[in-house]
């Protein structure tokens, strides 16, 4: 399995555990990347089943060298500084962070694309002050006071002081999760499976 590290870390490895757990003999291996290049392991036949999240340079549902099917669905809250004006449990609007300093990295990161298209439903577009890729340390340049982020709701926090905030409205962002194989795949038991395992875990754990 391969796919983005939120995915990775939340559905995969309880996935592949409950799978070792049915088939012992199986021996899986989970390898990180983004969608981009999880397609292109998929290609390569380096992985089976991907953790992938749609975005501009991701295929189309259409392509016909994937099954795509769609895993879950994961709200997008806003992770500012214990304190901080928008820190309020009960909820803001994107709009009211629109004169925030965002904390993204822009290049070779799904984040980023979601951030701008979230934000542009919004009606706004963010400024981006500091680009970080790993949650870790964006949560900790959060906790300084130093910017805002979209954090999806299965990604856990980390112990900074920080608050994760609920967005509110009709078009609060989330991102969709798909589970992406090479076309006619799913007929091999141990893909079969490592499918299986992870619709489980999805199902599950909702957001």
């Amino acid at each position: 399995m391969c796919g983005v590290s939120s995915a990775l870390a939340t559905l995969a490895a309880p996935a592949v555990t409950a799978l070792r757990t049915a088939h012992p003999l199986v021996e899986p291996l989970i390898i990180e990347e983004e969608s981009t290049d999880s397609y292109r392991l998929l290609l390569a036949d380096e992985a089976d089943i991907a953790l992938v999240l749609p975005g501009p340079d991701a295929p189309p549902v259409t392509d016909a060298r994937f099954e795509q099917t769609p895993l879950l669905t994961d709200r997008q809250d806003l992770l500012v500084a214990a304190g901080h004006r928008l820190a309020r449990p009960e909820g803001v609007h994107l709009l009211e962070a629109a004169d925030q300093a965002w904390i993204v990295k822009k290049h070779n990161n799904d984040s980023y694309p979601l951030l701008l298209a979230a934000c542009a439903a919004a009606g706004f577009t963010p400024r981006i002050a500091h680009e970080v890729k790993e949650w870790y340390a964006v949560s900790s340049l959060v906790a300084e006071g130093l910017g805002v982020c979209l954090l999806p709701r299965i990604v856990p926090l980390p112990q900074h002081p920080v608050v994760r905030v609920p967005l509110l409205g009709e078009a609060t962002p989330v991102r969709q999760l798909l589970t992406a194989v090479r076309r006619g795949s799913t007929s091999h038991p141990v893909i079969n499976a490592g499918l299986q395992a992870l619709h489980h875990t999805a199902t599950s754990i909702g957001t």
